[in-house]
């Protein structure tokens, strides 16, 4: 057999008894790295055994494909392989731990399945000789954190049964493969990242939609961009593989492309979570086959599920990380055959700023893929399962942590009831198993069935997990699925339970949420002359109020509904700038404010007049009556933002103010447009800088934050509870953050924000691009005063 050099470098540093992790392309054979050691250790020891990790079941059986058809038929040793997971029949499970040498699973059926029933696998463990993670690059943030625990209680039990297994990863191409690798398996591990397999020639276009409005800097829309692609690209006969970075998108997409071209059969297909396995597996194979000529997906299919190759891979915007970029592009083109891949940019700062230094996407160094075995929540949740499978012994470490670290976690569990101390050992209470409500990918196990009625009978649309769902398939809602429409009838969260009906309304639907902020303890703080930078531990409230119905046409918003949802609470780690008084005066000199006097109309005297009399003629701010000099009568919302003078000059819209208390309020507005702008870029531009998946950040800002004592604040924290260092490391490249904003914003051609630099203009307020402009030009010109923790 000819190996390519990675191959070859991987066997023999398994000879020489080392742990490793190869980091090759897509499609480079990182399987035979592993395969071939594993069945070699099987041939000279025909007890050993293996367990291999996958973190989807759709890898899982490519795996067992592959290795099947690797080893012979015929022959003295051929080991038996097979899958465990929540599919296997009870009545095969005996066997497979009789009998297996290779296991073939995921981490969840680990966590539920096997480690809590380790005596029965003692014959396994016993002889464990290699333990296999495959797509490691996958493990970071909540669930690389919970996987990193997951190898420790694993360690614990093959120790308890005595043998000492070798670990081999593989790994996407990312900035720390090696250094994540050493995280989640808490050894030293060897880097194989020499890709010697064969490459065609790959082309990498990027296409930045045309403006459609330079004053107001608005460009093509990104669906409209990509549907236009994809339709030509059918049309030649392409067989291309469109990734879009939300769930939503994939749908609308569908959709669209099917009423474009017309078509009705499945060469179209999407591929997302939520889809039944039978329907995912139908996608894969059609698309290996050929007959899938345009497949619509997320992130699902970025993993290493076999589907041949495709001609082309279109990104519908950046998706998220340069590693992410790179592994998707990786599906288009096997062995020697050209191919094309193309990034879609949308107005999304990030997305131009990409698209003007296209060379970052190629040429620069990757982001580093965080985790944090130790966020607490995650680590008593598998002190408690640890505990269960073998007891706990007060001088043990487990992991890294030693005994003195561990001690007031196991103290804390005993507090609880949950653990019984009894001389140096912590026993599990309770005759459950922990595991079962242990949810490794941060998803609860509650997750929100969709029904729909259909010809009289109760079909299951699919499903989304419980947080996802308030927002997602609250009533009212608009729900797309494999391109169909259905409509929210009805959300059961006590049974979990969404029920829909089939509609084909021309408007789609946004969720209206509320938040709020409070501080728990401040770690970290650098201090300046105009602003002050925090890094600490925060709690979140928010809620899904009502939403919006927008119409699709002309993004309309037809009318806002109100809706009674659960509060949902958040402790996790955030960073936020907070803008000083000082800061706040400069910014009210410079006299930024667009302050074209405004036509109110022919009967603006009367109105004012009348509206001065409603309110006593006095300021409704300060109470100060009338003296020499007449009240102003300010408009809450903008004049300018309305069409008509009715609406602009309506009398709840108006009220009395005294001259100092309206030159407050407007440079109020000012104040709040820089900042919205700012937090705007921040939020678009930190993935830059922080490798984290959509929606592991969060942002808000605030005119009047209470959480900074009533000062201008901008917040990002991680979406996460007790999160995994995204903010701490935005604290530590502020700095560079605020360049990166600066090169968006003055790069824009826009005249007063679009979504391509600060965002639209906010209701209530103006564009706010030239005081974020101000306001950033101030901060990068403070030197630090301090920085403490």
């Amino acid at each position: 057999m000819n190996l390519y050099l990675h191959q070859a470098e991987s066997y023999t540093a398994c000879e020489k008894g080392k742990n490793l992790v190869i980091s090759t392309g897509t499609s480079s054979g990182k399987s035979l790295c592993y395969q071939l050691p594993m069945l070699d250790s099987m041939l000279k020891e025909p007890c050993k055994t293996a367990l291999m990790l996958f973190p989807t079941k759709a890898l899982t059986n490519d795996q067992l494909n592959s290795l099947q058809a690797l080893i012979p038929k015929k022959g003295p040793c051929q080991p038996k392989c097979a899958v465990y997971d929540g599919d296997t029949p009870q009545r095969e499970r005996a066997a497979i731990r009789d009998q297996a040498n290779i296991l073939l699973t995921n981490p969840d059926m680990l966590n539920m399945g096997i480690l809590p029933h380790h005596p029965l696998w003692a014959r396994f463990f016993e002889n464990l000789a290699y333990v296999i993670i495959d797509e490691a690059h996958i493990y970071r943030g909540v669930f690389g954190s919970h996987i990193a625990n997951l190898i420790r209680r694993l360690k614990r039990i093959v120790d308890f049964h005595g043998s000492t297994p070798k670990f081999i990863l593989t790994s996407a191409t990312i900035k720390n493969p090696r250094a994540l690798s050493e995280v989640l398996i808490e050894e030293e591990v060897e880097l194989i990242a020499h890709d010697g397999s064969p490459q065609g020639m790959k082309y990498f276009m990027v296409y930045n939609p045309p403006l459609v409005n330079e004053e107001l800097g608005v460009r093509e829309g990104l669906l409209l961009s990509v549907r236009k692609f994809v339709s030509s690209l059918y049309r030649f006969q392409v067989q291309t593989l469109v990734f879009c970075r939300t769930r939503r998108l994939v749908e609308l997409l569908l959709r669209d492309v099917k009423n474009d071209l017309q078509i009705s059969n499945g060469s179209i297909r999407g591929y997302r979570s939520g889809y039944l396995k039978t329907e995912r597996r139908e996608i894969e194979s059609g698309l290996k086959a050929g007959e899938v000529k345009i497949g619509i997906a997320t992130n699902a299919l970025e993993l290493g599920v076999d589907i041949g190759g495709v001609d082309c891979v279109l990104l519908a915007g950046y998706p998220g990380s340069i590693a992410s970029l790179r592994q998707r592009i990786g599906r288009a083109g096997r062995m020697f055959n050209p191919s094309l891949s193309i990034f879609i940019a949308s107005m999304n700062p990030l997305d131009q700023f990409l698209a003007q230094n296209a060379e970052y996407l190629l040429s620069r160094d990757l982001e580093e893929a965080l985790l944090n075995p130790n966020n607490p929540l995650i680590l008593l949740e598998h002190l408690q399962c640890a505990a269960a499978e073998l007891p706990l012994d007060n001088t043990e470490y487990f992991g890294k942590l030693n005994p003195e670290e561990l001690k007031p976690y196991l103290d804390y569990l005993t507090q609880l009831g949950v653990l019984h101390r009894k001389g140096k050992r912590y026993y599990f209470v309770s005759d459950d198993y922990p595991a079962q409500h242990v949810s490794l990918r941060n998803t609860p196990s509650n997750a929100i069935a969709l029904r729909c009625m259909n010809n009289g009978k109760v079909e299951v649309v699919g499903e989304v997990d419980y947080n996802s769902g308030l927002w997602m398939v609250h009533p009212g809602a608009i729900y797309i699925h494999d391109g169909e429409t259905y409509r929210v009838d009805e959300l059961d969260l006590t049974n979990c339970l969404a029920f829909l009906v089939p509609c084909d309304e021309d408007y789609v639907t946004e969720p209206v949420i509320s938040a709020e902020i409070d501080v728990l303890s401040v770690k970290n703080t650098s201090d300046h002359r105009l602003y002050q930078l925090n890094c600490g531990e925060i709690k979140v409230r928010s809620q899904v109020k009502g939403y919006k119905r927008i119409k699709w046409s002309t993004k309309e918003v037809l009318d806002t509904t109100t809706l009674d949802m659960p509060e949902t609470t958040l402790e996790s780690m955030g960073v936020w700038l907070v803008l000083k008084d000082e800061c706040v005066e400069l910014l009210r000199k410079e006299g930024l404010w667009n302050s074209d006097r405004n036509d109110y109309g022919p009967h603006w005297k009367k109105i004012r007049n009348e509206i001065r009399a409603r309110d006593h003629y006095q300021c409704q701010v300060c109470g100060q009556p009338e003296s020499q000099v007449e009240h102003h009568v300010h408009h809450k919302v903008p004049f300018r933002l309305f069409t008509s003078l009715e609406q602009a000059n309506n009398p709840e819209n108006l009220v009395t103010l005294c001259k100092k208390c309206h030159s407050l309020v407007e440079s109020q507005i000012r104040v709040r447009s820089a900042l919205s702008g700012l937090k705007y870029l921040m939020s678009a531009l930190s993935p830059l800088l922080v490798m984290s998946d959509a929606g592991d950040l969060a942002s808000y800002f605030d005119s009047v934050a209470k959480f900074a004592d009533c000062k201008p604040a901008i917040i990002i924290y991680d979406n996460i509870p007790a999160g995994i260092g995204l903010s701490e490391g935005i604290f530590q490249r502020f700095q560079e953050l605020l360049e990166k904003a600066r090169e968006v914003i003055t790069r824009c051609d826009c005249s007063d924000g679009c979504p391509s630099c600060v965002g639209p203009a906010l209701e209530g307020a103006y564009g706010g691009k030239f005081e974020t402009m101000e306001l950033i030009k101030y901060l990068l010109e403070t030197p630090a005063h301090g920085i403490n923790g």
